[in-house]
């Protein structure tokens, strides 16, 4: 969701609260609503903090620390898919044309079928597990029980 998108919301949201506040106050003790406290009718004390709190920094200063964190975290994004797509080894399979999905259920056939054979596999009688290069694969009685 864009940032101006939210915004936009949060204009909005603050809008309808106003709107609505202004509507109770001119509305007060007629149509079942009661009449303010007279605490209430007196203009608002300032607290000790907001007169010692430092002024919001600059939009520009925000943009440009929220432009700085994006390109982080798309770096650090990049550096992480790059990783695993380093290029084909000597046990890699050609790159696949669609993601593979594995899922709780599967059996050890379709999970093979996907993925190939595993590099390594733990056999623990009703429990079996397989090793691939980025992932573990636990099967309970043939079927997948657990990914990580």
């Amino acid at each position: 969701m864009a940032l101006t998108d939210l915004q936009d919301m949060q204009n909005h949201m603050r809008e309808t609260i106003d709107q609505g506040m202004k509507e109770l106050q001119a509305k007060q003790g007629q149509g079942g609503l009661p009449a303010a406290p007279a605490a209430a009718k007196a203009p608002p004390t300032e607290s000790p903090m907001a007169a010692i709190a430092p002024p919001p920094p600059p939009e520009s200063e925000v943009k440009a620390e929220i432009n700085q964190q994006s390109q982080e975290a798309d770096k650090a994004e990049a550096e992480a898919g790059g990783g695993a797509a380093s290029g084909p080894g000597p046990n890699d399979a050609a790159p696949a044309a669609a993601p593979v999905d594995i899922e709780i259920g599967q059996t050890v056939d379709q999970v093979t079928a996907a993925l190939g054979a595993p590099q390594k596999t733990v056999n623990l009688g009703a429990k079996k597990i397989y090793v691939y290069k980025d992932m573990k694969i636990t099967f309970k009685d043939g079927k997948v029980s657990d990914v990580q």
